[in-house]
């Protein structure tokens, strides 16, 4: 069956809808029935259009940002996704090469190997070795515009069934340093970041003492909560953010009521979030989700951040909690994303101003020009409740990412409204660090999570050709 749905959710669907302003006409409602939010009458455009440079005053291409290294990069890379005949083979050498014990293999150790994979996939995934080089590449993400980076650690524990991958009663003697070991890394991570980055978090990653808990829905342990408070406190200290990762479902719950703890603590009022939850939109309990997360932090008075994607559990989650399929999915985001700019939520009636935070993580085009158009349109009427950022992984989508760029630019430069009035997104880009062959791994899961943001290279490869083309002189036909 998850095979079956994973086949689904790779065909390109031709009708999913964009988001449409209509927060004047509909109600959002937390039942099942209103999962799909998306009206099906009279079609309304897109709230930004398909074309690139649509409404534009100006023939600045946004891809002409980025680097020519990285627009052959992208091109090469996206040939690789795309092609089966290519896909197949090639990620299982990658695999090996990522997993491989052997010194002949280890891109670390072999000179000739991380000659292929450094410049080709490292450069363009993942952050750096040490702090210099996350340090330049940060430097180089904000030059082109972009808000910060999310740099995550990416040691975690993956869960098949009742079973932990990668781990073995052999290690059980090193178990106890996990949490340090973790807390740690973590805590580095932080060093290498600035004001106004992300640290992105997994707490499986804290080791198999910390999943079993999770697994058997335990509170925190001591050792953890203690670990987080030093998390927290460096994080809020250096004014960056954390987002919690979200994880397979049956370790869902208790992660969902541990990151309740530290928003409790940490979020105030008022004041813009520190800790961010993750919502799986492909769930068919999301909408749910929020609107319990929207009450209970009303309730009890703390701000809730929100971190909302697609799903990245497809292979290993409960079948029966996911959308039937990917047109389910893309109307369940959608509708979550248009309800919450518009304030339709029942937790957020009657409310000015609501406390929460929103954070769009995703690679789909539709969803984030419509999102992004449908904020410009509700600040400029004064009725925006809640102004949503972007995070993309570092190498994907770059062609919409630099397209919201260059819609920031353009509002900066043109708009006739109060600031007030103006939406200006911000994106970030999310990216990992460490050895070589440690990125593999964690981008070894990343690609089998995020093979739909794969599927899409395919969809804008066509506009860094044609930007690759532009800088050598040939000009194409627009057709």
């Amino acid at each position: 069956m998850a095979s079956s749905l994973t086949n689904t959710l790779r065909t390109r669907v031709n009708v999913q809808q964009p988001l449409r302003y209509a927060c004047s006409q509909r109600k959002s409602h937390s039942s099942a029935h209103a999962q799909t939010v998306i009206n099906q009458g009279t079609t309304k455009e897109p709230l930004i259009p398909a074309s690139t440079n649509a409404g534009d005053t100006t023939v600045t291409n946004p891809l002409a940002r980025l680097s020519t290294s990285s627009l052959l990069r992208t091109l090469l890379l996206s040939t690789f996704f795309t092609s089966p005949w290519l896909f197949r083979p090639g990620f299982a050498v990658f695999e090996k090469i990522a997993h491989s014990q052997s010194a002949w293999l280890n891109p670390d150790r072999n000179p000739l190997v991380r000659a292929i994979v450094h410049p080709l996939v490292y450069k363009q995934f993942c952050a750096g070795r040490n702090q210099k080089e996350i340090g330049q590449t940060s430097a180089e993400i904000r030059r082109l515009g972009f808000s910060g980076v999310v740099l995550c650690y990416g040691r975690e524990v993956q869960v098949e069934g009742d079973k932990f991958v990668g781990y073995d009663d052999s290690k059980a003697a090193v178990m106890d340093k996990e949490i340090e070991q973790w807390a740690d890394g973590n805590l580095a991570t932080l060093d290498m970041i600035g004001e106004g980055d992300w640290l992105g978090i997994k707490y499986s990653g804290a080791g198999t003492n910390i999943t079993k808990a999770l697994m058997k829905g335990d509170k925190a342990p001591a050792k953890f909560v203690e670990a987080m408070e030093k998390i927290c406190q460096r994080a809020a200290s250096k004014g960056c953010r954390i987002w919690i990762d979200a994880e397979q479902q049956t370790l869902q719950a208790a992660i969902d009521q541990w990151t309740f703890d530290l928003m409790r603590r940490y979020n105030q009022p008022g004041r813009r979030a520190l800790i961010y939850n993750t919502i799986q939109a492909y769930l068919k309990s999301s909408r749910d989700k929020v609107q319990h997360q929207l009450q209970l932090s009303r309730q009890e008075g703390w701000r809730l951040g929100i971190k909302l994607v697609r799903g990245a559990y497809i292979n290993n989650d409960i079948r029966e909690a996911i959308h039937d399929t990917k047109a389910d999915t893309d109307a369940s985001y959608n509708g979550i994303v248009e309800d919450l700019l518009c304030g339709k939520f029942p937790a957020m009636a009657d409310q000015e101003s609501v406390d929460l935070d929103l954070l769009l993580a995703g690679h789909n085009a539709s969803t984030i020009r419509g999102a992004a158009r449908l904020a410009s349109t509700l600040a400029a009427e004064s009725k925006l409740k809640v102004v949503p950022e972007f995070g993309q992984l570092q190498g994907m989508a770059d062609d919409i990412g630099c397209e919201l760029l260059q819609m920031a630019d353009n509002t900066k430069r043109d708009s006739a409204l109060p600031l007030a009035n103006s939406y200006i997104p911000r994106v970030y880009k999310c990216l990992t660090w460490g050895s070589i062959q440690e990125c593999m791994q964690y981008l070894t899961r990343r690609l089998v999570e995020n093979r739909g943001a794969a599927d899409r290279m395919k969809v804008g490869a066509a506009e860094f050709r044609k930007e690759l083309l532009r800088r050598i002189g040939i000009r194409t036909q627009t057709p």
